[in-house]
C-alpha cells in the first residue's frame, strides 16, 4: 500500500513540473543559413586537442564504426524532416575530410579549426555544419526502469562554421545520461516524453539532433 502511495506521490509531482519543461516552440533558433552549406560526416574525436571547443569526458575512448555511419544516416534524415535538402551530404564532404590535414600552425585548437575551414572551402561552401560524437554509453538491462541497468549516454557537439568570414556561427552541446524519475523530478517532462522507459543511445541522439539542427534553423 506505501508503494502503491509513493507511485502517486511521484506522479502527481511529476505533472506539477511538466509545465516547466522546454518545448521546441521555447527553442532559440538561428535563421536558416543563407548560402551553400557542406555537412560533415560525424567524427568522434579521441583527444582534447582534436575538439573546436570543450573538453572530453574521456580521452582515448573510440565510439564504434557502425553507431558513426548510423548517426551520419540519422542527421540526413532529420535534416530532411526539417525541409533541408540543398546541402552537400557527408557522403560527399567525407572526400574533403580525407583530403585536407591538420596544420602546425599555433595551438592545436587553431590547427583544428583551420582544418575544418580547409574542409569548407574544399567544398566551396559557405557554412559548413561540423558533428562530433564526445561520448557514447549504450543502454544495458531491461527497458522498464529500475536500477539493475546501464543507461545511455550520450555526448554530441554540433558546430555552424561560417567558412567566408571564418568563424563559428554557433556551438550546440548536448550532453545526457538518462535517469529514473524518481532521482530527478524535474526531468519528468522528459521521462513522459520518452513513454516512462529506459530509452537508447540512439534514441538520445536523435532527440539531440532534431533539437540541435532546429537550434542552428537548420
Amino acid at each position: 500500500m506505501k508503494r502503491f502511495f509513493l507511485q502517486i506521490l511521484l506522479c502527481l509531482a511529476a505533472l506539477m513540473v511538466l509545465g516547466g519543461c522546454q518545448s521546441k516552440s521555447e527553442i532559440v533558433k538561428l535563421p536558416r543559413p543563407v548560402g551553400t552549406l557542406a555537412v560533415a560526416g560525424f567524427t568522434n574525436p579521441m583527444f582534447n586537442w582534436e575538439l573546436l571547443a570543450g573538453y572530453l569526458p574521456h580521452e582515448g575512448q573510440p565510439v564504434n564504426k557502425r553507431v558513426i555511419r548510423e548517426l551520419d544516416q540519422k542527421l540526413v534524415q532529420t535534416l530532411g524532416k526539417h525541409g533541408v535538402t540543398a546541402y552537400a551530404r557527408p557522403a560527399i564532404t567525407r572526400q574533403c575530410q580525407e583530403i585536407e590535414v591538420f596544420e602546425n600552425m599555433g595551438s592545436k585548437r587553431e590547427a583544428a579549426f583551420s582544418y575544418w575551414i580547409s574542409v569548407g572551402e574544399c567544398m566551396a561552401a559557405d557554412y559548413l555544419l561540423v558533428p562530433q560524437v564526445l561520448f557514447w554509453q549504450p543502454h544495458r538491462g531491461m527497458k522498464k526502469p529500475n536500477y539493475n541497468v546501464q543507461p545511455a549516454s550520450v555526448v554530441i557537439d554540433l558546430y555552424l562554421i561560417d567558412v567566408n568570414n571564418k568563424r563559428i556561427v554557433r556551438r550546440i552541446h548536448f550532453d545526457e545520461t538518462q535517469q529514473p524519475l524518481s532521482e530527478n523530478m524535474l526531468e519528468a517532462g522528459k521521462f513522459f516524453e520518452r513513454g516512462g522507459k529506459w530509452v537508447s543511445a540512439m534514441e538520445l541522439a536523435e532527440e539531440a539532433l532534431d533539437n540541435g539542427l532546429m537550434e542552428l534553423g537548420l
